[in-house]
């Protein structure tokens, strides 16, 4: 089995699994994430880590990984958060006029929107469980309450196909949402660069 670790060949043995194998080369080396799997020359998905773990692996595999430091690897999604950001927000007033207009592009914006919207909270509450930050420690203008508020409203209004509800929050208090969110990762990012590595 040919095992590539960051662009450097090493052997490995004894492992029937990939999780086996995950284990093995993270051995001593606290802190290292998985940022990319490539068996057999295709890419695998990170979302399915926990059942590529299972998978038995054999001699005649090549398996490449890409591990970073877990600091190093949140503080690039973040970055590319801020950048989703960046790009997204001055759109929102497009997207809620195509939505009221009920054309298609409205409603693919509608769910590119709320995937974003999940993305991008995912990324915050894996940020806190990782680092131990907390919002209410960062003193953000947006507070959370009102963020929770603005989502649930966002998702009973796209639940019940209320268009009217759904243009005026991304024209009206989504913005707030995203304002939350840029300020979150911002100052996250800012504490994490500060950190020794």
């Amino acid at each position: 089995m040919k095992v590539i670790v960051n662009g450097e060949e090493i052997v490995v043995e004894g492992v029937q699994t990939l999780g086996e194998l995950l284990n093995r080369v993270r051995e001593n080396k606290e802190n290292l994430v998985v940022k990319r799997i490539v068996i057999d020359h295709e890419e695998q998905p990170l979302s399915s880590l926990e059942d590529l773990k299972q998978m038995e692996i054999n001699e005649e595999m090549e398996i490449e990984l890409e591990l970073s430091p877990l600091r190093d690897f949140l503080l690039e999604t973040i970055e590319e958060v801020l950048r989703y950001i960046k790009r997204v927000k001055p759109l929102l007033g497009k997207v809620a006029d195509a939505v009221v207009a009920g054309t298609t592009e409205g409603y693919r914006s509608i769910n590119d929107l709320a995937e974003g919207l999940n993305a991008m909270e995912n990324v915050r509450m894996n940020t806190v469980r990782i680092t131990g930050i907390n919002s209410k420690e960062l003193g953000l203008k947006v507070e959370e309450e009102n963020l929770v508020r603005i989502l649930t409203d966002f998702v009973n209004a796209l639940q019940s196909k209320d268009l009217v509800k759904i243009a005026d929050l991304i024209d009206g208090e989504l913005k707030d949402v995203f304002e939350y969110y840029e300020e979150f990762f911002k100052r996250v990012e800012e504490l994490l660069q500060k950190e020794p590595s």
